[in-house]
């Protein structure tokens, strides 16, 4: 593969997994759980959900970037999810909810060293541990790896993080619910993260749960880890 079609190959893996990236910063209670797997696979399964009124917000959000714009239409069907995990590089996909206000999935990421979610320096992995890091770092090699509409998803929840941008989780508050009102706003900023890290026998485990307020107005790179 030449250089210009694995660069276009990158983007496209990177515009779906923007879309997911999407429905789990704007969800009220995501759960991230990556499990490591003989020496460097990884598998990543996460569920989340949203409000009625979150969910509303997001249509009208995506629709601006998509067109989308019949509100009948579930935000994110089962044969979506695992299309986009599919082209974010995942394999031996199932999807374990999909309803109108719950997402869930997971799928395996084969030499994690390789994948391009190691070059963005958020998954890595070595024989005895898995690592996870999401900081201005994390955000901007993404959002600097995708095409120009998945930019866009991005664009429009302004995050701290990715714009250089210091913010108190309060001043991020403060400009969510300006643009797209106080119950979305507080949704995002007051609802928490889980992130669960897992050695391949599931004995050693690191357990987090972070605001999704204080992840998105980081300052520096975070990292958790579980070794074994």
């Amino acid at each position: 593969m030449d250089m210009q079609n694995y660069m276009m190959t990158i983007k496209k893996y990177f515009f779906s997994f923007v879309m997911l990236g999407t429905l789990l910063f704007c969800s009220c209670s995501p759960e991230i759980i990556v499990q490591a797997i003989g020496k460097d696979d990884a598998k990543l399964s996460f569920q989340t959900s949203f409000s009625a009124a979150t969910e509303k917000t997001l249509k009208s959000m995506i629709g601006s970037v998509s067109g989308m714009k019949d509100e009948n239409v579930p935000l994110v069907s089962t044969n979506d999810i695992t299309l986009i995990m599919q082209s974010a590089g995942f394999e031996d996909i199932t999807a374990t909810a999909a309803t109108q206000d719950k997402v869930g999935c997971e799928g395996k990421v084969h030499a994690v060293s390789e994948h391009s979610l190691s070059d963005s320096g958020v998954l890595s992995r070595t024989e005895k541990s898995l690592t996870l890091t999401f900081g201005p770092a994390q955000f901007q090699a993404l959002y600097g790896m995708v095409t120009e509409e998945a930019q866009a998803y991005f664009d429009l929840l302004m995050i701290p993080a990715l714009n250089d941008d210091e913010q108190s989780v309060a001043e991020y508050n403060e400009l969510l619910a300006s643009v797209y009102g106080q119950s979305f706003a507080d949704e995002i900023t007051n609802g928490n993260v889980s992130l669960r890290l897992r050695s391949p026998d599931g004995k050693k485990h690191t357990d987090v749960r972070i605001s999704l307020g204080e992840l998105l107005t980081l300052t520096k790179s975070k990292s958790w880890t579980v070794t074994w």
